[in-house]
């Protein structure tokens, strides 16, 4: 079975996907959308896809093409109605998140694939990776002990004026967030495979920034466990370095990730050490950390490999999603709570959150 999709954006992730469909055997991009059609064409001379026809608009293309899928790598201003439209033509969509800026819009997103009888998947190709999923495997397995608290940094200087970046974050409200802190927070939510109960949080934007809005996050969430997690996140930094690292401390050990998509080590914790010697140990006395196996990973390619492969596999097979629209709104509500708990400088509880927004509870 050909699975014929329609592309619509071809920027810096566009370009991504397209190289993964392409290569795909079960895939045909039958299309691509993007409002300067002479760009389009240019670009596909780039991509070596010279028979592919564009189009301005998606209601365009439907015109002049049979498909089963739509990709959306567009703005998420636009999703909601880009993705009611591949609906109403009866196809399936895989959008890159976040579904909408929007939650109301998410919500009527996922309501409407329901009603359409449609799969709807969100581009949270961060879950695909094999750092990540190593992660989780040893969460899962407890194989450091139990999980007691976590810390995630992410510290980046990124200027959004670069020209292989998307331009529309530089005047979007909460930018960091909705763009990349939103991946992170799912990830939280993937890795360590429970629900956050409650967040405190506070967003804020250095005056250097590139940014007309906040572009720095402090959280911290409390799982249903009782795990709680530190997090740390910005595009706007003093330094030009990039700072990366995921800690989690184990009752038996600590898990740590120094790199955004690689570089997992971990230490055993060793019973009574922190009895003896230096009290403040730094040096060679300190359990040694060691470089955990990873399988090889191209970041953007190869998770988003896996990623469409799970697409295909529900489209063709019936196979539930995992990275589906109703989880995301799970992801989504925290991200937009952590909003809502800045400006009112209060914890958020996620239940009563997700009441208010009229999220069901079933889908919860």
């Amino acid at each position: 079975m050909t699975i014929r999709i329609i592309q619509v954006g071809m920027g810096v992730r566009g370009e991504q996907w397209a190289q993964v469909i392409r290569e795909d055997p079960r895939t045909e991009n039958v299309a691509y959308v993007r409002n300067r059609v002479d760009l389009a064409k240019q670009t596909l001379k780039e991509w070596g896809e010279h028979d592919v026809p564009c189009y301005a608009t998606l209601e365009e293309a439907f015109a002049h093409v049979k498909a089963d899928a739509v990709v959306l790598v567009t703005p998420p201003e636009v999703h909601h109605e880009q993705t009611l439209t591949a609906f109403k033509h009866g196809c399936h969509v895989l959008c890159e998140k976040p579904l909408s800026e929007v939650l109301s819009e998410s919500i009527d997103m996922v309501q409407k694939a329901e009603e359409y009888g449609l799969k709807l998947m969100v581009g949270h190709n961060f879950r695909y990776l094999s750092s990540s999923q190593m992660l989780r495997k040893l969460i899962k397995e407890q194989s450091y002990g139990e999980a007691g608290f976590g810390h995630f940094a992410y510290i980046r200087n990124r200027d959004g004026n670069r020209k292989d970046l998307n331009k529309y974050p530089l005047v979007m409200d909460q930018p960091m967030l909705l763009e990349q802190s939103v991946h992170h927070l799912d990830l939280m939510r993937y890795c360590y495979d429970q629900e956050v109960v409650s967040v405190q949080a506070d967003t804020w934007r250095p005056s250097w920034s590139t940014y007309r809005d906040d572009c720095c996050v402090s959280a911290l969430l409390e799982f249903e466990n009782g795990f709680r997690a530190n997090y740390l996140g910005t595009w706007t930094s003093g330094w030009n370095r990039f700072c990366f690292e995921w800690r989690t401390d184990c009752s038996e050990g600590v898990i740590i990730q120094k790199q955004q998509f690689e570089d997992l080590n971990g230490a055993k914790l060793t019973p009574g050490l922190a009895l003896e010697g230096e009290r403040f140990k730094v040096g060679e006395d300190v359990e040694p950390l060691h470089e955990i196996s990873l399988a090889p990973c191209e970041a953007f390619v190869d998770d988003t490999r896996l990623m469409i492969t799970e697409f295909l596999d529900a489209i063709e097979f019936g196979k539930p999603l995992i990275t589906s629209g109703k989880d995301h709104l799970k992801t989504l509500g925290l991200t937009l709570a952590c909003v809502e708990a800045s400006k009112t400088g209060k914890k958020v509880i996620m239940k009563d959150f997700y009441q208010r927004q009229g999220i069901p509870e079933s889908w919860i």
